[in-house]
């Protein structure tokens, strides 16, 4: 718009623009996030043809058997050795400042399993589900006693 305007008009009612590109930028959202999600499916959809193609050439894989240490993790709610379970730990690791943002990798560093971020991240949607968390846009979490809102 400001390069078809000239800047005395543009100037001259700002106002008038504002609303004027405030509904355009509105627009250019709705249609973004169309595109997103397409994009969204087309990956999981070469994704998924990619994975039908292997399992033509190499078969599908076994069963992928547990190791010792995938046991003792994936029960998220299965004590560490004071006796805590992980949702336990990531509640008063929240509890200490609820206004902060938090994302499941870093949280996963703070509880000292860096390579369990998936892990720490399905434990932080179920305290979500439970109404303990609240997940803002951008997969960041905050405790719920700390609801702010997020520009």
């Amino acid at each position: 718009m400001i390069e078809t305007v000239s800047w005395e008009e543009f100037a001259s009612d700002p106002d008038k623009y504002v609303g004027e590109l405030e509904k355009e930028e509105e627009s250019l959202q709705k249609d973004l996030y169309k595109v997103r999600q397409e994009l969204r499916l087309m990956r999981q959809l070469k994704k998924h043809k990619d994975t039908a193609k292997e399992w033509q050439q190499r078969g599908i894989p076994d069963q992928r058997q547990p190791s010792q240490d995938d046991d003792e993790d994936n029960d998220m709610t299965a004590p560490n050795e004071q006796g805590t379970t992980r949702k336990d730990r990531i509640r008063d690791i929240m509890l200490q400042d609820p206004q902060r943002l938090w994302k499941a990798g870093t949280m996963a560093e703070a509880l000292g399993v860096p390579d369990k971020t998936k892990s720490v991240r399905v434990t932080m949607d179920e305290l979500v589900r439970a109404g303990e968390l609240v997940k803002h846009p951008g997969s960041n979490y905050q405790h719920a006693t700390g609801i702010r809102q997020t520009p």
